[in-house]
């Protein structure tokens, strides 16, 4: 697995980011906050959450080819093109499931270090 592509949600107990990947093969995650135990033991939930997991793998890996493709969006006699790589740095991947009776919010984390100051990614 390629280091800093995770998917994220919020602890549904202190709302807290659980950050975690399904194709690291854990059925099991751990808040780091309040250490609410969430487990993948849902065949339906585990298949959707691999397939999103692929997907926003496949779109970061196509990035080469991405650049040079455009979303045609028509309003009316309107006709705009948004490049894709525009789309790819402004709108985040996200998915809604349901997880243990609740709808959950899941992104995607491209680069997870880019969220995180620059004061506390410093390494001594």
């Amino acid at each position: 697995m390629q280091k800093g592509h995770r998917l994220q949600f919020h602890c549904q107990a202190c709302e807290a980011p659980v950050i975690f990947s399904v194709l690291d093969g854990k059925e099991r995650v751990t808040c780091s906050g309040c250490e609410r135990k969430y487990a993948f033991d849902d065949e339906s939930l585990l298949r959707h959450l691999r397939q999103f997991e692929a997907l926003c793998r496949q779109i970061h890996a196509s990035e080469e080819i991405l650049g040079n493709t455009s979303i045609a969006i028509d309003v009316g006699s309107h006709h705009v093109k948004v490049p894709f790589n525009i789309l790819l740095t402004r709108l985040s991947s996200v998915i809604e499931l349901n997880m243990n009776g609740k709808k959950t919010v899941i992104e995607f984390r491209i680069e997870p270090l880019k969220d995180v100051p620059e004061a506390l990614s410093y390494h001594h």
